[in-house]
């Protein structure tokens, strides 16, 4: 029987890849993405797209001395990628979409090739993960707990060298100058590029057992951040001696790259015994191939419509959640708490996809307080962590309670927390509600919402309410009288 005229392939190949464009153009803005840029929260964008062609190119005459050996395992690994990328498409989480373009680009080349295929382009499947960032909730929360702990750690070594140092939160104040420790000096950066890169060179060298190096990679985010704590500390050391060119760029970050490399460097040498020989089994048939195998043109068209099938799904799935949130009528602020009246009033967000107000009361003989409400309305905005407003400041947290607050329809859980800086002290209350479930914490009703816009398509509103005082009782009390108004707006949803 003849075989087809390898044109054939051009039209299926074509509508699959027209099918993958429809399937993960949200991730299109992240393609445009600068590693190494002065966002923390960044992907390896269109150059991780490049790098992984690059590889699977460098491996044509590898794959041609495969067999194969299509396997139904494929499919279902393809099959599962549009699911998770449906999921991506109810909950608008560009990383999960990341996930579903490994899963499904694997399935492919399982369903056409075999596993041997997979097998032997892991890394450059695995790379196309880096299109996109990880989570802004995970890396914020990581970052920033690395941000404090350079800071910390900072200004005790540079306390040890006998600078005059002063730490507030992240800030560091040497004389005459005001050093502030921010996400890009966490290192973060440091650690995600190293990752990938050691993941390059373990899969370009492939000693024998490499998954015996992988524990290499959990020693990464320990030296990034000893890394960035001597870099700050060079800083501040150097900066308080009168030598300020290390707090200009370039040269504030060459810093922080040479402590890196070098630490990297005395890792590799004496803990990793590096074996350059390639040693990865390949089954290759009795005769190398002259072509690259062409893959079974029925099963490339059944792979074609079955990503065209899931691509009509993740288009009606947006439709959907946009539907839904054209109606959203944000509540009323209270003119007075008790008390307490209205004295100042912002709202902003609403053209942008939120509802995030602000107001100041007053009330005679006491110092003002604040009150701060946030409503996530599309569905790719998230509940806000309110505790950031003040950690952002410099403040630090001294204490923390969870206490229970009776509502004429319920009781719900707040958290209230003591700010400290320097002399000064304030206590934020702070709860979130919807209109069955209550939380304490961002990302508790984040999860809540996530879980509903995957069954429903899109979540009821999740309210974050936050009392500011100098005052703990103050604080408390009126954001009980608060979230029992809110709670009748939110009964109505």
């Amino acid at each position: 029987m003849a075989q087809p005229s390898p044109i054939a392939w051009l039209l299926p190949t074509g509508l699959l890849l027209a099918a993958f464009a429809v399937i993960f153009h949200p991730l299109s803005v992240t393609l445009l993405a600068i590693p190494l840029s002065g966002s923390t929260n960044e992907s390896l964008g269109i150059f991780a797209l490049l790098l992984s062609g690059w590889l699977i190119w460098r491996e044509k005459e590898n794959l041609k001395a495969l067999f194969a050996c299509p396997e139904g395992w494929g499919w279902l690994v393809f099959l599962l990628g549009i699911l998770v990328a449906l999921a991506g498409y109810r909950v608008v989480m560009r990383f999960a979409l990341g996930i579903a373009l490994v899963l499904m680009a694997a399935g492919i080349v399982w369903a056409l090739w075999g596993r041997a295929w997979v097998r032997h382009l892991w890394f450059p499947l695995l790379l196309l993960v880096a299109v996109v960032p990880l989570p802004l909730d995970l890396v914020g929360a990581i970052a920033f707990r690395m941000q404090t702990i350079v800071a910390r750690y900072s200004a005790f070594l540079a306390g040890l060298l006998g600078v005059s140092v002063e730490r507030v939160g992240v800030t560091l104040y040497v004389p005459g100058h005001v050093i502030q420790v921010n996400e890009a000096c966490s290192g973060w950066h440091s650690f995600s590029a190293a990752f990938w890169l050691f993941l390059l060179v373990l899969y370009w060298q492939r000693p024998p057992r490499w998954w015996q190096w992988l524990w290499v990679v959990p020693m990464l985010l320990p030296l990034a951040i000893i890394a960035n704590i001597f870099r700050v500390t060079t800083v501040v050391v150097s900066s308080a001696n009168g030598f300020d060119l290390l707090l200009k760029s370039p040269w504030h970050e060459l810093v922080g790259l040479g402590y890196f490399l070098l630490l990297v460097w005395l890792l590799l040498r004496y803990a990793v015994k590096w074996q350059s020989e390639r040693t990865g089994t390949i089954v290759c048939s009795s005769e190398a191939l002259k072509a690259f195998p062409l893959p079974s043109l029925a099963r490339l068209w059944q792979l074609t419509g079955i990503a065209w099938l899931g691509a009509g799904l993740m288009l009606w799935s947006g439709w959907q959640v946009q539907r839904n949130i054209a109606h959203f009528k944000p509540p009323e602020v209270p003119t007075q708490l008790g008390e307490w009246k209205r004295a100042d009033l912002s709202v902003e967000g609403l053209e942008d996809g939120y509802w995030f107000a602000q107001a100041r009361y007053e009330a005679p003989k006491r110092p003002p307080l604040h009150a701060y409400l946030h409503i996530p309305v599309a569905p790719q905005h998230r509940p806000k962590r309110l505790l950031n407003l003040w950690l952002g400041q410099g403040y630090e947290v001294a204490a923390s309670e969870t206490v229970q607050l009776a509502l004429p329809h319920r009781r719900v859980p707040a958290q209230v927390v003591k700010f400290v800086k320097g002399f000064g002290q304030v206590f934020l209350a702070v709860t979130y509600l919807h209109p069955e479930k209550a939380a304490t914490s961002p990302v508790a009703a984040r999860w809540h919402r996530m879980q509903e816009q995957l069954i429903r398509g899109i979540s009821r509103p999740w309210l974050a309410l936050g009392i500011v005082s100098a005052d703990r009782e103050i604080a408390l009390n009126t954001l009980r009288t608060l979230a029992a108004l809110m709670d009748e707006w939110l009964q109505q949803q």
